[in-house]
This record gives C-alpha cells, sequence and structure tokens, in this order.
C-alpha cells in the first residue's frame, strides 16, 4: 500500500467550511478565535482541541466525529481540466476541488482496504491532435474495452470497471464536469444537477476523452481544444460506422420517429445526433440549423427533454457502495465505517444489511 490513512482534522473543516458558505474571517467569529487561527488549523500547522471542533462541528452544522473522520494524508490531486462557464466563482470551483478531493480520498481508502488498490490502474494512452476524431474515438473506445461499434449502455458502469474513479453529485449550475488524477489514478466528475441522463453521459464522455489528450500540447486554442474533444465524444458514443449503417452516407428525410428511436438506442439527445449526422455528412447544414431554430423557439436548448428512464438508465456510480458493503460482509470495517464512507446513518447502513 502507498498511501497513509490518519485522522485529518484541517481539510474536513475547510470542506464543511466551504460547504456551509462560510469564509476563514467568519468561522473565527462565529467561533471565538482568530482568522490566523482558523488558516492554521485548515493547513494542519496546528490542531485543535476537541472542545475547539465540537464548537466549530455546531458552528458548521455537522457532527463533531465526522471532523475526525479517518482520511488519507498521501494523496496528490491533479485536477486536469473543467468543463465550466466564466460565471463559475473561485469560490465554487475551490468548494468543488475540495468536495471531490474528499470522495476520492474515501475511495483511495477503501481500495486500500479491499486490497484494490495495485489491482488495476487504468493508464490513457495519449493520443495525438492531428489524428481525426473519428480514428481517436476508435482507439479510446478498444482501450475502454468495448467494440468498436454500437451502443454503450452504461458509461459509469464501463469507466468504473476499467479503474477509473467516477463522481457525482450536485453542484452549481456553471460547472459540467472536470477530470483528473488522484495518485496517478485518473477520475471523472459529472453534475447530476438540472442535467438530463443524456446531457451526464455526454460529460461523463467528454471528460474522459481530455485524459487521453495533453492540452499543453499543440497549438490549440482552448475553444478549438473543446470542440474537437466534442467531436471524439460524439464519435465514442455513436461511430461513425453505425451512422452510416444506420442512415447512409446521405439522407434528406430522417423522420422525427428514426432520429429519436436511434437517440434513445444510443442513449444520447437528439441534437447530439444531430450534430453527428452533420460531422458524417449526412445531412445538410440548412437542416442542421432549422431543428436547433425550431430547438430554440419551442424550448430552449437547454430544456431538451430527455427520452430516457431517470432510474433504468441512471449513470449515477455504483461500485463504490458495492465495496463498502463488500467490505462489511467480509468484516474488513465494521457498520460504523461502513457510515462513515457512505455519509449515512449507521441506522440506514443496518437496515441494509438486514435486507441482503
Amino acid at each position: 500500500m502507498f498511501t497513509e490513512v490518519r485522522i485529518v482534522v484541517g481539510k474536513k473543516i475547510k470542506y464543511y467550511r466551504l460547504k456551509k458558505g462560510l469564509t476563514s474571517e467568519q468561522l473565527a467569529k462565529e467561533i471565538g478565535c482568530t482568522k490566523a487561527a482558523i488558516s492554521l488549523y485548515e493547513s494542519e500547522e496546528r490542531e485543535p482541541s476537541k472542545e475547539i471542533c465540537k464548537t466549530i462541528a455546531t458552528v458548521l452544522g455537522v457532527p463533531w466525529v465526522e471532523l475526525i473522520s479517518r482520511r488519507n494524508n498521501k494523496l496528490v490531486f491533479d485536477h486536469i481540466s473543467f468543463r465550466k462557464k466564466q460565471k463559475a466563482s473561485k469560490k465554487d470551483v475551490e468548494l468543488l476541488k475540495t468536495e471531490i478531493e474528499e470522495k476520492c480520498a474515501d475511495r483511495i481508502s477503501l481500495m486500500n482496504i479491499v486490497g484494490l488498490i495495485n489491482f488495476k490502474t487504468f493508464k490513457p494512452k495519449k493520443l495525438s491532435y492531428d489524428h481525426s476524431a473519428s480514428e481517436n474515438a476508435k482507439i479510446i473506445r478498444s482501450l475502454l474495452g468495448l467494440p468498436s461499434s454500437g451502443p454503450i449502455y452504461s458509461v459509469t458502469n464501463v469507466l468504473e470497471h476499467a479503474g477509473i474513479i467516477v463522481l457525482s453529485f450536485e453542484c452549481t449550475d456553471e460547472i459540467d464536469g472536470i477530470n483528473g488524477l488522484v495518485n496517478g489514478i485518473p477520475y471523472i466528475f459529472f453534475n447530476s444537477k438540472n442535467r438530463t441522463i443524456e446531457r451526464q453521459r455526454f460529460t461523463i464522455v467528454h471528460e474522459t476523452c481530455h485524459l487521453f489528450f495533453n492540452d499543453s500540447e499543440g497549438n490549440k486554442t482552448e475553444k478549438e481544444i473543446e470542440k474537437y474533444i466534442n467531436q471524439v465524444a460524439g464519435n465514442v458514443l455513436i461511430p461513425d460506422d453505425d451512422i452510416y449503417s444506420i442512415f447512409g452516407k446521405t439522407n434528406r428525410n430522417i423522420t422525427i420517429y428514426l432520429r429519436d428511436n436511434v437517440a434513445k438506442q444510443y442513449k444520447i439527445a437528439p441534437s447530439c445526433l444531430l450534430n453527428r449526422l452533420l460531422e458524417a455528412g449526412v445531412i445538410t447544414e440548412m437542416y442542421h440549423k432549422n431543428y436547433f431554430i425550431y430547438l430554440n423557439r419551442n424550448c430552449g436548448r437547454k430544456a431538451e427533454k430527455t427520452l430516457l428512464d431517470p432510474i433504468k438508465d441512471s449513470e449515477e456510480p455504483t461500485i463504490f457502495t458495492q465495496y463498502v458493503y463488500l467490505a462489511l460482509s467480509e468484516e474488513l470495517i465494521s457498520a460504523s465505517r461502513a457510515a462513515e464512507f457512505l455519509h449515512v446513518p449507521l441506522y440506514d447502513v443496518m437496515q441494509n444489511m438486514r435486507v441482503e
């Protein structure tokens, strides 16, 4: 094992302070200390007493034992790239990074416990922007253990079994997703707030594709990189071969019924399918433009309705919860530790164990 798990109070204080929306100065005022003291606690240059921990926990609205729960202290994070809008504040970004680090720390700790830390670590092969989006999409599908064509029924399941950490929770609307590395292990985060399943899937694949490229290489602008990665992601979700097999090389008479059924089969938004059809040269720019004019006039692109079942087609990550209960059933962890990992009451864990 290459990690060390111990009680890390400072990072927990910072995490819950940001989540509460407080500045260091505001927290200091609430508990009756100085801003400098809070900074020392959060940087772990000074350890707060049990009494101060309880006071901080009360102000932050969390059980005080949550502040002294164990965390991996030797994790190195590289948050590579965000899919965010310019409106996303530094505070939003800092909170998201902190929450990602908390959740990754839990997963690495659990992997250590169940002996999976060295079992499978996915190493993304770096690809070139000089190749076509279609060529690189085929390589990515192959590296993820997918066939060269056909729908991907659960993107999250594919990534988790490939050894990529997948995280999902609600955050500010201004951020879609982020990818990065934790101790060399790749992770993907996607925002599940007010997003259709189709949009979540595209974000997951988009962030995954970023792992295969070095954005600092070449002379592409950020806008050009995002456009190219979007094309690769679309090709991963529905390859050119599938497009031509279903629609032919050119098609001027695509019915709404066919469009929506293919979109549903591949679990992508109709707008994503139309983009792919245009990229593949199957439809004209006019056909493509008219669809988006219709979409914007009737509901706005953000409000494009989902064609999928929110439960059956959910992309919520599940493998972490499965491993928690596996570790509990094998008596590798206690029920209280399982509750700590899952951030749920101990009662819920005990009830789930009885059901299983």
